[in-house]
């Protein structure tokens, strides 16, 4: 009987270990996905940033194009009005 038991209980250590090592296995698989989406995720953040920052380039550029071509079109505006900046006597 107290064979029974030691065989038991050896069992039971060597299942507990190769239950511990796939785990451990496991968990370092986890964690290497893990680190392999949170690279992915903040490349994209990163080139979500990069999209956004053209964009307000763009239009930047775009609301200065549309200032100069309200000027222009006051200035000709006043040109006309005053007669082309000529004086008149």
């Amino acid at each position: 009987m107290a064979d029974h038991a030691q065989h038991a209980k050896d069992t039971a250590a060597v299942k507990a270990g190769e239950t511990k090592d796939y785990g451990q296995v496991k968990a370092g698989e986890a964690h290497h996905n893990a680190q392999g989406m949170a690279g992915a995720a903040k490349e994209k953040a990163g080139d979500a940033g990069h999209a956004t920052q053209e964009k307000a380039g763009q239009a930047k550029e775009g609301t200065a194009n549309v200032f100069q071509r309200t000027g222009d079109a006051v200035k000709d505006m006043a040109n006309k009005v005053t007669g082309g900046g000529e004086r008149h006597h």
